[in-house]
């Protein structure tokens, strides 16, 4: 699976990381095809939070 990484202010790296286990009784593994960022995201992608 892929993952965004903030590696540190201003770097997003994109990356591949091993799809999870299966999950116990009571969870659920929930694909997500889009995301979003709010106000909060982008300052401490900015490295101003």
């Amino acid at each position: 699976m892929k993952a965004v990484v903030c590696r540190s202010p201003g770097d997003l790296v994109l990356e591949d990381h091993p799809a999870p286990a299966a999950p116990p009784a009571g969870w659920a593994l929930v694909a997500v095809s889009h995301v979003g960022i709010c106000g909060t995201d982008y300052h401490i992608f900015e490295g101003k939070h």
